[in-house]
């Protein structure tokens, strides 16, 4: 059973990584009450959910320049100092969203204005974090290590939504977000007592932003095995969306009003969750490009499946009552919690993958392009999606969005192979890949002591 539980050999071995994971779980939730808070106070001050929609049209475009130029900056600068001072810029934005709170502005445009700042400094505070991470532990942890880091995205997406909405029913919009500068400040704890994290840039002169963006655009082209990793994203993310369809199906086809939209809604994350509970044995997967491929395979036959119990359930007239049409909304949930089970899985190995291939150098702009794609496949395939529910009916939708992302993938997995036959080789530890150990003689600054391997000693394997 224990190897079958998530691996949390990176929080014991590395108290750098602990302290950066904890400060990410702080953090993470407290923007994810305070998204929700805003989304609340924009309805509460217009009453127009077309309002609340804007907020992500606001975000698009700060996110796809912070995620672009944030992997640029965190290729130049020390990854520690970018990440502290995003951080340190969004501290300060949740700041004033607190002041203008309790001041009793109630103002849209100030909350806009808010969601713009924030969605253009996390990504670059992403894109810094994901370039530190294996500076903090072996290559052979990192599955384990981003299977932990799934965690604190699937609970924060998970609590944070009803927690920022329980706070707000009972506290208010000022002491809400006042409670998110608390739980940030434990994320800036984190990374400021890390030790410097500058990129390798041995033997090579820094290219101005532009190029910088062009030259990780090229290596994504001329690397299949990092570029097929964002192939196969998109084609999940943009057709196999289930979000645009469950409010309709919930009253169409399954039932039990906007309570069976809330339990459809959470049924991805809850399996997101309970995949990286149970992901111990994920250390000892070999054929990671493999696996990641079929985890999106995984993610398009779920959204099948749900669409097919859609569509079985075609022409009942259910009622209201979550308890009558239980059985309907759990067939419903099973589908959906399979893609997210997958999903999270598959997630593990796409940061791997880019950890283990893309050289150091090159880390910051990956993960910008990483967040850039997570973050706008959704949106886009929100519209896809939602267009296509117009023209074929929500349910046939489901069907149809599921097996044209399995087939997509299959195509390109065909004409492209590279990641298939992706096999992760364990390399000898050595002081280029830092293994962090606690120095007992030094104060407790965070230092992280680089020890280089033995030479009797056999390089780890998984």
């Amino acid at each position: 059973m224990p190897a079958l539980l998530m691996d949390v050999a990176p929080l014991k071995v590395s108290p750098a990584f602990r302290r950066l994971w904890l400060g990410s779980m702080f953090s993470t939730l407290g923007y994810q009450v305070s998204a929700i808070a805003i989304a609340l106070e924009i309805f509460d001050i217009t009453g127009s959910p077309a309002a609340v929609g804007l907020t992500g049209l606001v975000a698009v475009t700060p996110l796809v320049i912070g995620g672009l130029y944030g992997g640029v900056i965190a290729d130049h600068y020390d990854r520690r100092k970018v990440a502290l001072a995003a951080s340190l810029g969004m501290w300060l934005v949740a700041v004033a969203l607190a002041a203008q709170a309790w001041a009793g502005w109630r103002s849209v445009w100030v909350l806009y204005t808010v969601i713009f700042c924030e969605s253009l400094l996390q990504p670059i505070d992403k894109s810094a974090r994901g370039a530190i991470i294996p500076r903090l532990i072996k290559k052979r942890m990192l599955p384990a290590a981003n299977a932990l880091n799934m965690t604190v995205l699937t609970l924060s997406m998970s609590v944070g939504p009803m927690l920022g909405g329980a706070l707000v029913a009972l506290t208010g919009y000022p002491l809400t977000y006042t409670i998110n500068i608390a739980a940030m400040m434990v994320g800036l704890w984190a990374l400021y007592r890390l030790p410097p994290m500058r990129p390798d840039h041995t033997g090579e002169d820094k290219p101005s932003p532009l190029a910088a963006i062009g030259a990780g655009l090229r290596f994504v082209r001329e690397v299949p095995v990092v570029g097929m990793t964002f192939v196969v994203d998109l084609i999940g993310m943009v057709f196999a969306q289930s979000k645009p369809l469950i409010p309709a199906l919930a009253v169409t086809a399954f039932g039990g009003g906007t309570a069976a939209s809330g339990v459809l809604l959470s049924a991805t994350a809850a399996g997101s969750f309970l995949g990286v509970t149970f992901s111990g044995w994920l250390s000892r997967v070999q054929r990671q490009g493999r696996f990641l491929t079929l985890s999106y395979v995984a993610w398009g036959a779920g959204l099948a499946l749900f669409g097919l119990v859609a569509l079985s359930l075609d022409g009942r007239s259910p009622s209201d009552s979550l308890t009558e049409n239980l059985p309907a909304i759990a067939a419903g949930c099973a589908g959906l919690a399979f893609s997210g089970w997958a999903d999270a899985l598959g997630s593990v190995y796409r940061s791997s993958i880019i950890q283990t291939v893309v050289p150091d150098r090159m880390l910051g702009r990956m993960n910008g392009l990483f967040i850039v794609t997570v973050v706008g496949g959704p949106n886009l395939g929100a519209g896809v999606i939602g267009f296509g529910a117009e023209l074929m009916g929500p349910a046939l939708t489901a069907v149809v969005g599921g097996l044209v992302c399995m087939v997509a993938i299959g195509v390109f997995t065909a004409c492209v192979p590279a990641l298939w036959r992706y096999v992760f080789e364990p390399l000898p530890e050595t002081s280029a890949i830092p293994y962090p150990e606690h120095n007992p003689d030094s104060p407790a600054t965070g230092v992280i002591t680089v020890v280089p391997p033995r030479q009797d000693e056999k390089p780890d394997v998984p």
